[in-house]
């Protein structure tokens, strides 16, 4: 009898690992229907993950501030995305083209020096890790080529993505989970992919 018991645990807990995760991808406001299959796509291809659109609408004003530019604070919208995500999809990423930022903190959980700078640091994107909700924004992925505007899209979504998932920043060279470290130098030199280290860590 316990071992029909652990069988049946067994069987139940590699169902679970196997099974498609469910990623909705939240439009704010207007965002080219391009932009959006280039995101669907590349969860689908990175995490075998079934894509669900979601109907537009409009940045919470909540989300709104005005310190050195207009933006909308990137923390904000995670609780937005979480709070509304529908029950039956178990990841929620947010895309917008509005300029978004966060407070970047240092080991201790202080605001970085100088606050000035780092209070209100413009972001590409934010995502929980773990947790069920990402937001990123094209604001400052603009490129003239847009081969390369397509990869920042693809390569941020992927990345925050993998935050909720429970993955790091990683050192490993061409890994999209590597960390930008303040540029987006860093996002265009990184691959497609996650390295064999972050994939096995989520499969």
């Amino acid at each position: 009898m316990k071992k029909q018991i652990l069988f049946l645990i067994l069987l139940y807990c590699c169902s679970c690992s196997n099974k498609p995760k469910l990623i909705g991808i939240q439009p704010y406001d207007e965002i080219d229907s391009t932009t959006i299959n280039s995101i669907s796509e590349s969860l689908k291809q990175a995490y075998d993950a079934k894509i669900i659109i979601l109907t537009n609408k409009t940045l919470p004003k909540t989300a709104f501030i005005n310190i050195k530019s207009p933006r909308y604070r990137a923390d904000s919208l995670l609780i937005d995305l979480s709070k509304n995500r529908p029950d039956s999809i178990n990841y929620i990423i947010g895309i917008t083209t509005k300029d978004i930022s966060t407070s970047k903190r240092d080991n201790d959980g202080n605001i970085k020096k100088p606050e000035s700078k780092y209070s209100d640091w413009g972001i590409f994107g934010l995502g929980y890790k773990p947790g069920n909700s990402c937001v990123i924004s094209t604001y400052r992925l603009k490129n003239k080529n847009l081969k390369i505007f397509d990869s920042r899209v693809r390569k941020i979504s992927i990345h925050e993505i993998g935050h909720n998932l429970g993955l790091d920043h990683c050192s490993a060279k061409k890994c999209v989970m590597q960390d930008a470290v303040e540029t987006i130098k860093t996002v265009d030199l990184a691959g497609l992919d996650l390295c064999t280290d972050c994939y096995n860590e989520i499969n």
